[in-house]
């Protein structure tokens, strides 16, 4: 369970970084905008999959 969550946040994590890298590289305001929007997206995605692991690894080592 926890190392699917650690794959999907790093899923992400690329992800949103991939996104930042093409509207670095758009080249108009439009296709930047909408690559920071994915990017902010993704970036909001991964904070969640942090939270999750963060009090599922916090969880489990309470419990040992």
């Amino acid at each position: 369970m926890i190392s699917d969550l650690r794959t999907k946040l790093e899923r992400y994590e690329s992800k949103a970084a991939h996104c930042m890298k093409a509207a670095q590289e758009a080249r108009d305001e439009a296709g930047k905008a909408f690559y920071e929007e994915l990017a902010r997206y993704y970036d909001e995605l991964a904070a969640d999959f942090r939270r999750v692991l963060a009090k599922r690894t916090g969880a489990s080592l309470a419990a040992e």
